[in-house]
């Protein structure tokens, strides 16, 4: 019907029009939040040698990537430059899942990983010394980042810490650091509704897993404890995703 035409096309413009007016903060951010994504995604996969579900979620991981790069290529070259090498590294080494030597994969990842996360937190101060650049997130959304981004900055830690007896090295980061930094982020949350509660009860369910030596967790468990945070982090920042146009 050409009402139903007209209106998918109207939701297709104010698609298109909130992720062309996106912020280069925001940009970076979200290219962030895609990179430790995948070092989860593909830390899980190890551990679980390639198994259906990880398999899956890996593959679904890099499919979301890509849109991502696509809208931060022009103001960050370099940054999508070393995402893209690290996901050539997941698509060209990933078949060695099945080799006893499989935990050498997550420590190949992280030399790609770590440069790439020292080049955003370096573009990241340069961005914030710029008032507009600042002023261009609303509070509520500069918060949303801040808890999304090292909510997935402990997940790719621990992850992969149990994937891989050589452990996950950021700079000095400590697993113990990360854990008590998230910690310390939700108590600034300022929608403390039903599914902020609902958070709380999650993270202090895995939270002690976390911090345990490597062969006394439950990854699986932790891992789909994790996936329940992301949806409910998603949940307590609905209306302020919405009316950023960040569907």
């Amino acid at each position: 019907m050409p009402w139903l035409i007209l209106f998918s096309l109207c939701i297709a413009l104010f698609s298109v029009t909130s992720k062309a007016q996106e912020s280069q903060l925001e940009q970076l951010l979200k290219v962030e939040i895609a990179a430790y994504q995948l070092s989860s995604a593909f830390s899980a996969y190890v551990l679980f040698t390639g198994t259906p579900k990880f398999s899956q979620q890996l593959e679904n991981t890099i499919a979301a990537i890509s849109p991502i790069l696509a809208r931060a290529e022009t103001d960050y070259p370099d940054v999508v430059d070393k995402l893209e090498a690290s996901l050539s590294f997941v698509e060209t080494k990933k078949e060695l899942v099945y080799s006893p030597d499989d935990h050498r994969l997550i420590i190949g990842l992280q030399t790609y990983q770590n440069p790439l996360y020292q080049l955003i937190n370096d573009k990241k101060q340069t961005i914030l010394q710029s008032e507009h650049e600042t002023a261009s997130l609303s509070p509520i959304i500069a918060e949303y980042f801040n808890t999304q981004i090292s909510f997935e900055r402990v997940l790719a830690h621990y992850i992969a810490i149990s994937a891989s007896s050589a452990g996950f090295i950021v700079s000095d980061i400590s697993i113990e650091d990360n854990v008590n930094a998230f910690s310390s982020q939700i108590e600034n949350i300022t929608n403390k509704g039903a599914d902020f509660k609902r958070l709380n009860t999650k993270w202090r369910f895995i939270k002690s897993n976390m911090l345990k030596n490597p062969g006394q967790t439950s990854p699986y468990i932790t891992m789909r404890t994790a996936s329940d945070i992301r949806k409910t982090l998603l949940n307590i920042y609905k209306d302020a995703r919405i009316a950023s146009g960040d569907f």
